[in-house]
C-alpha cells in the first residue's frame, strides 16, 4: 500500500535545482513573482496540506522566527490551494504576518514537486529559494525551524548564531522594508451577473470569450451556446487556445471551479478576467444541449 501511496507522490525539487516560475496572488492581493527577488532576497516556500493542529504549530514556530529571518534576508510565504479568502481567514486565525499564497488546481506545488498525481492539492513541503533563484533546501513534511535558519544563514554565507533567542532590532530592520513588500498589487477577478455577461458578449465585435469549466457531462446537458468548454483542471495546459489572456468570463455551475480558472488566468499575467455570478444555476441566457461542437479561434 505505501509503494502505491509513493507513486500517487511527485518526487520534490532537489536542493540545487532551478526553481520553477512562480506568480501567484497572496491573501492580501498582491502579486507575487518569485523572479522579482532574484539578486535581493531568498525566499522560504512553505507548502501545506491542510489546516491542521500540524500546520498551525509550524506557521506560528515561523511566526516567532520571522526576525531572523528577515535579519538573515529571507521572506516567507506559505502556500495552498485555498482561495484568497479563506487564506486571509487562516492568516488572522494563525495570528502570522507572513502572507498566505493561492496556488489554483496546485499548479506551482506540482513544479515543485509538493504535490499528489491524483489530487490537486498541496502536500506538506518546504523549500528555501536563494537569491540565486536555486533551491537551497527542499524538505518533505515540516522540518524544525532551526534547520530553516542555518540554511538561510549557509545561503547568506554566513554562521548563525543559534544562542540568540532573536535577531535583535538592528538586525531585523536591515531587511524588513523589502520583506514587507512582496509585490505589486494583483490584477482583481470581478464578479459579474449572468445578464452583465450576456451584455459583454454581445458587443458588436465584442472581444470577451466565455469559457465554461465544468466537466463535458455538464456542459452536454445544459451550456450557453457561446462558450467555448475547458475543463477546470485543462485549463493550465490549453488555455493557450483561447488565443488571449485577457477580457474572459468563465463560468461553471454554482461558482467555484470559474474562480479557480479566473485566479489561474491572473497568476499568469491575465486581466480584465470575470466569473459569472451563480454560474449556470443563475444563467439566464439563451441555453443549449447535446454533443459539443468545437469552435475555430482565429
Amino acid at each position: 500500500m505505501g509503494v502505491i501511496r509513493d507513486m500517487l507522490r511527485l518526487s520534490p525539487l532537489p536542493e540545487g535545482a532551478l526553481a520553477p516560475p512562480l506568480s501567484l496572488t497572496a491573501d492580501d492581493g498582491t502579486w507575487i513573482k518569485l523572479r522579482d527577488f532574484e539578486g535581493n532576497l531568498n525566499v522560504l516556500l512553505v507548502f501545506f496540506a491542510d489546516e491542521g493542529e500540524g500546520t498551525e504549530r509550524f506557521v506560528k514556530e515561523l511566526e516567532a522566527a520571522r526576525a531572523r529571518f528577515e535579519a538573515l534576508e529571507t521572506v516567507i510565504f506559505a502556500v495552498n490551494t485555498n482561495r484568497t479568502d479563506r487564506l486571509r481567514e487562516l492568516r488572522a486565525h494563525f495570528r502570522v504576518q507572513f502572507h498566505f499564497v493561492y496556488d489554483p488546481l496546485a499548479l506551482t506545488a506540482r513544479a515543485f514537486g509538493a504535490s499528489r498525481r491524483a489530487l490537486p492539492m498541496c502536500r506538506d513541503a518546504v523549500f528555501l529559494i536563494g537569491k540565486d533563484q536555486k533551491v537551497r533546501l527542499s524538505e518533505r513534511g515540516f522540518p524544525e525551524v532551526i534547520t530553516l535558519l542555518r540554511a538561510a544563514a549557509a545561503a547568506q554565507g554566513v554562521e548563525l548564531d543559534e544562542d540568540r533567542a532573536s535577531a535583535g532590532p538592528a538586525a531585523a530592520q536591515s531587511g524588513a522594508s523589502r520583506v514587507r513588500d512582496p509585490g505589486k498589487p494583483a490584477q482583481l477577478v470581478q464578479e459579474i451577473t449572468s445578464a452583465e455577461a450576456e451584455k459583454l458578449l454581445d458587443q458588436a465585435s465584442s472581444p470577451y470569450l466565455l469559457v465554461d469549466v465544468r466537466t463535458r457531462s455538464e456542459v452536454e446537458a445544459d451550456r450557453s451556446p457561446d462558450a467555448i468548454h475547458i475543463q477546470v483542471d485543462e485549463l493550465p495546459h490549453r488555455y493557450h487556445e483561447l488565443k488571449q489572456t485577457q477580457q474572459l468570463i468563465f463560468v461553471c455551475q454554482a461558482g467555484d471551479r470559474s474562480a479557480a480558472a479566473a485566479e489561474f488566468m491572473t497568476s499568469i499575467g491575465g486581466h480584465d478576467i470575470y466569473t459569472v455570478n451563480g454560474g449556470m444555476s443563475a444563467w439566464s441566457g439563451r441555453r443549449a444541449s447535446g454533443p459539443i461542437e468545437p469552435k475555430n479561434r482565429t
